[in-house]
């Protein structure tokens, strides 16, 4: 364990906070286990892109990041996997599908087993949610902590899988400017 862990001291030294550049390391490989008690190793993904987010119902943030985990396993069927892997505590488990389904997050393949602990022991920090980014070979190309990006997300998973990222939609501020135009008119016409 003391060997992951300096492992990954090193990849936390070289990031900062929030989504960053980083260098390639084999994914630690620790227990994780469904919802029905069947034991996963990381190892058993190779050959997938695997976004593995640790995450809780408590955690405010996590929730409001699901929704866009669920939408990029829908786009990325095949080429990628979201492992949500849950910290919370055993006695909660029978909330984790109930809170994945309230926040459309239903199609995300659940794990438990981790905790604090274990993030620390990979070298991650406290804060949740955080996020590793694991290539088909079975190297970390990647870590985020904090809630994730669109904008950085939809990039990574771009790159990693060979596909192209969505173009983001065109602003049409003139539009939008006349609209807000004709509204303050109005708006006065009444006064």
């Amino acid at each position: 364990m003391r060997a992951l862990f300096l492992k990954f001291a090193v990849i936390v030294i070289l990031f900062s906070a929030g989504s960053v550049a980083f260098a390639v390391s084999s994914a630690p490989d620790f227990d994780l286990q469904d919802l029905k008690g069947v034991h996963h190793k990381l190892a058993d993904y190779k050959g997938k892109v695997v976004v593995l987010n640790f995450w809780a119902t408590w955690c405010v943030p996590c929730a409001t990041e699901m929704p866009l985990l669920a939408e990029m396993q829908k786009r990325y069927k095949g080429k990628i996997v979201v492992l949500a892997a849950s910290i919370d505590d055993p006695a909660d488990h029978d909330k984790l599908q109930p809170f994945l389904n309230k926040h459309k997050a239903g199609n995300l393949t659940v794990m438990v087993g981790p905790t604090l602990e274990t993030l620390t022991d990979i070298g991650m920090g406290q804060a949740l949610p955080e996020t590793l980014f694991i290539d088909a070979e079975g190297n970390v190309v990647g870590q985020s902590e904090g809630a994730l990006k669109r904008p950085d997300l939809e990039k990574r998973l771009a790159e990693m899988t060979g596909m192209s990222a969505p173009k983001p939609a065109k602003s049409t501020g003139k539009k939008q400017g006349n609209a807000t135009k004709a509204s303050v008119k109005k708006a006065n016409a009444k006064n």
